[in-house]
């Protein structure tokens, strides 16, 4: 959001700082020592015990099995449900997301944009060897993803204009946009079609299909898709299967959140 003009005022440095080490150590790959977490700060090491003194108190992180390290505790899991929980289009997604799913063989995914971020709000993985690496509460760059550039596709050229101003655009494949101009121009064709099929865009050896999901506005809120292993498809039928099953799914969830357009 943007900054008050008493931001100075109203902004509170230490839940920010609390904050932060939640998401440092929710980042982070294995536990990380209160010298690590102080790196990652920025701070000095008294001022991060103070912080993570306070968070173990709370039970937002706690010690991990290797000695003088932390990790992220149980009650960051309940607030993360509690969040999931009050999204209505979760309910309403759920079952033609397991639908898909059952049809498709291939994980299935619904997410939405918060911020420059794609965060999956709910996934249905395969039961097979063909799993997706994304689940619930995943975040992945919106500039970098086909999902993304769905769900960009919400914004008018003026709001993405101003998203992309705050955006580094690191390259992760041949596939990724480079600049504000390239960006624009990939969400403009995809609004175009309606839909964006990906082979590797994001990660090499992956593939997907991504909808828009709609409310009674006609807005884009959402976005599904199927993901996974390229070995997880039958790419000949990538347009007459894979897609219009994606397509139907959107769709009802969209006709459940009050859409009534084709």
């Amino acid at each position: 959001m943007a900054k008050a003009a008493n931001h100075d005022v109203y902004f509170v440095p230490g839940l920010h700082r609390g904050l932060r080490v939640l998401e440092i150590l929710g980042a982070a790959e294995t536990p990380m020592s209160l010298s690590d977490i102080a790196r990652a700060m920025e701070l000095s090491r008294s001022s991060t015990y103070r912080l993570v003194y306070t968070l173990r108190h709370m039970e937002f992180i706690k010690e991990a099995e290797q000695a003088n390290t932390f990790t992220l505790g149980a009650r960051v899991l309940n607030l993360g449900f509690a969040y999931l929980n009050q999204q209505p289009i979760t309910d309403i997604a759920r079952v033609p997301l397991e639908t898909l799913r059952n049809t498709t063989g291939v994980s299935t995914h619904l997410s939405v944009l918060e911020g420059h971020d794609v965060l999956y709000l709910m996934s249905h993985q395969a039961r097979s060897s063909y799993t997706s690496n994304m689940r619930t509460g995943t975040r992945t760059q919106a500039y970098a993803s086909a999902i993304g550039w769905v769900l960009l596709g919400a914004l008018d050229n003026a709001a993405l204009a101003t998203l992309c101003q705050n955006v580094t655009f690191e390259r992760f494949t041949d596939h990724t946009p480079k600049d504000a101009a390239t960006l624009m121009a990939r969400v403009a064709e995809v609004r175009e079609a309606g839909y964006v099929i990906s082979r590797g865009f994001r990660d090499p050896g992956g593939s997907s299909v991504a909808v828009p999901v709609r409310d009674q506005t006609g807005g884009i809120v959402a976005c599904v898709n199927v993901s996974g292993p390229d070995s997880g498809f039958d790419f000949d039928r990538m347009d007459s299967f894979y897609l219009p099953q994606t397509q139907a799914a959107a769709l009802q969830i969209s006709r459940g959140l009050g859409y009534g357009g084709d």
